[in-house]
């Protein structure tokens, strides 16, 4: 927050258009510091978020090994307990199987934030910087905010009628691509195998067909012209 203040003090920074963005770690710190500072126009957080000291994040252990100061760090510095004080605009990236954010904590993440929010979902997107700056998308939703860029689709509710699930995107931009994601796996997360069948796109409205009943996880992603994609939240049929 101090260093923002510096750069916002430099008279070649725009300071009212800045935004922060991070990958792992620096996900996490971005996840804490868009919580704090809302002089941020937008924040992308890849892989990172909160709720670590839950599920099976690999970072676990060591907050259990705090003992009697797990709940003070808990309540201090896991992103889960500020994000509800976000209103800076985010956008979380993240993969499927990520085995350091986990979906499940990383859907308790972007459900306790109140302001507004977007999500892109990759399946098996690997875990590393040169993954975790490719994305397009990051640029896309910064400069949506910062430089009057074309917004990211942004996708509805998912609705299910008749065996179908229904999505209706708000977009300034083509779709051009969207896909049904789900897993009938069991065990950890990092290791369940995922399916991807092609869903249809009529204007702004995504059609796909229900996942196979024992699907547990599930959720629709939507490209657009520019190959930016989002996603809609995770679906949970299940916590196995």
């Amino acid at each position: 927050m101090r260093a923002h203040t510096l750069l916002r003090s430099f008279p070649e920074v725009d300071a009212e258009n800045t935004a922060v963005t991070g990958i792992s770690w620096g996900g996490y710190t971005t996840c804490l510091v868009a919580s704090l500072d809302d002089r941020f126009k937008a924040a992308v957080p890849v892989y990172g978020c909160g709720f670590l000291h839950e599920g099976e994040s690999v970072q676990k252990p060591s907050i259990d090994k705090l003992g009697e100061r797990k709940a003070a760090w808990v309540k201090e510095y896991d992103p889960g307990s500020l994000l509800p004080r976000c209103h800076v605009p985010i956008l979380f990236v993240n993969g499927t199987n990520d085995i350091h954010y986990v979906l499940d904590s990383y859907m308790k993440s972007y459900a306790v934030v109140p302001g507004e929010k977007q999500m892109r979902i990759q399946v098996k997107m690997p875990h590393g910087h040169q993954p975790g700056w490719a994305a397009p998308e990051i640029g896309f939703f910064i400069d949506s905010k910062c430089r009057a860029g074309k917004a990211l689709p942004i996708p509805g509710d998912p609705v299910t009628k008749e065996g179908k699930v229904e999505v209706i995107c708000k977009t300034v931009t083509e779709l051009k691509s969207a896909a049904m994601n789900y897993t009938t796996d069991k065990g950890p997360r990092s290791k369940r195998k995922w399916t991807t069948a092609p869903a249809t796109i009529s204007g702004d409205v995504v059609t796909a067909s229900m996942p196979p009943a024992n699907a547990n996880t599930w959720f629709i992603s939507i490209t657009d012209e520019r190959g930016a994609m989002v996603t809609t939240p995770v679906q949970f049929k299940s916590q196995e």
